[in-house]
């Protein structure tokens, strides 16, 4: 088992799955609890009014969505910034604009890459080994 630092206290530990340790981990499950037990309660919170009341910090939520851990389909007012633009979003990283955007980009960028690769292979260049 490799031994890490632990990313939130410091603290080594055997990492098994998580870059956090056992004692992080029982902290972020019991924070877990109280935001979700919070959020069922008062559905039209928003992320201030959740953060200030629970006690648990705004990164720490957005983390809990971005794992998948928190849903907030009943929660229309609960959202954080994308961090390409900083329109606000409710799932993710990045907002539907941007995600449609990267995914464009990234997916021009593979079919350019495809194109030199068949170019370079049509031209006869590249590595042979003699047997």
């Amino acid at each position: 088992m490799p031994i890490a630092n632990c990313k939130r206290c410091g603290r080594l530990f055997n990492k098994i799955r998580r870059d956090i340790c056992p004692a992080c981990v029982a902290e972020e499950d019991k924070a877990f609890d109280i935001v979700r037990q919070y959020l069922r309660e008062h559905r039209d919170a928003t992320m201030a009014q959740v953060s200030e009341e629970t006690g648990v910090g705004v990164d720490l939520i957005i983390s809990m969505i971005q794992d998948g851990r928190l849903m907030l389909r009943d929660n229309p007012n609960l959202h954080y910034p994308c961090e390409r633009c900083g329109k606000p979003t409710r799932a993710g990283r990045f907002c539907p604009a941007c995600t449609k955007e990267l995914s464009a980009g990234l997916g021009a960028a593979a079919r350019e890459l495809r194109k030199k690769a068949e170019q370079t292979d049509s031209q006869g260049r590249g590595y042979y080994s003699r047997g």
